[in-house]
């Protein structure tokens, strides 16, 4: 019998698992830390993104290793007549922070929950840029008095 666990294994890059890691972190630490959406469970993302630098998607959107997300953002699955899904063929650019982390959120959905190869080039070049904007993120939240619950229940055990 095989374990899944094993199977896997290494079928995921270390950017994968790096993404799984940071993002699951990210997302709880946010939950924990005051941006939850409201009579809800799940992290707020755009909450989170509107209290950034106002230069933040600026800097992502020049920064060479985000550059996938704006000339190539990752496509999304949608239901389609069968009873199945089928890629939308209508990536989003993202036009601002939100839209980025939304970006990121799709990537990571696809990854771990939709039709996409783990070994796959371009999978790996959109977690590396996932893992470069939650870093550039967590960077600028920092500095930033708003997000001191949020940097605490990031930093819990390091």
């Amino acid at each position: 019998m095989v374990k899944l666990q094993e199977y896997f294994r290494h079928k995921v890059s270390q950017a994968g698992y790096d993404l799984l890691a940071v993002f699951s972190r990210f997302e709880y630490a946010m939950k924990k830390g005051g941006y939850r959406r409201q009579n809800s469970a799940d992290a707020a993302w755009r909450a989170f993104a509107a209290d950034l630098p106002a230069d933040f998607f600026e800097r992502m959107k020049a920064a060479p290793e985000a550059a996938i997300y704006f000339t190539s953002p990752p496509d999304h699955l949608v239901p389609d007549t069968g009873g199945g899904v089928r890629w939308s063929g209508k990536p989003d650019t993202p036009a601002d922070a939100g839209g980025l982390f939304d970006s990121i959120k799709t990537a990571r959905n696809n990854l771990f929950h939709g039709d996409k190869s783990h070994s796959n080039q371009r999978d790996t070049d959109l977690m590396v840029a996932a893992l470069f904007v939650l870093n550039a993120a967590f960077d600028a939240a920092e500095s930033d008095r708003r997000f001191d619950a949020f940097i605490a229940e990031m930093e819990y055990g390091l």
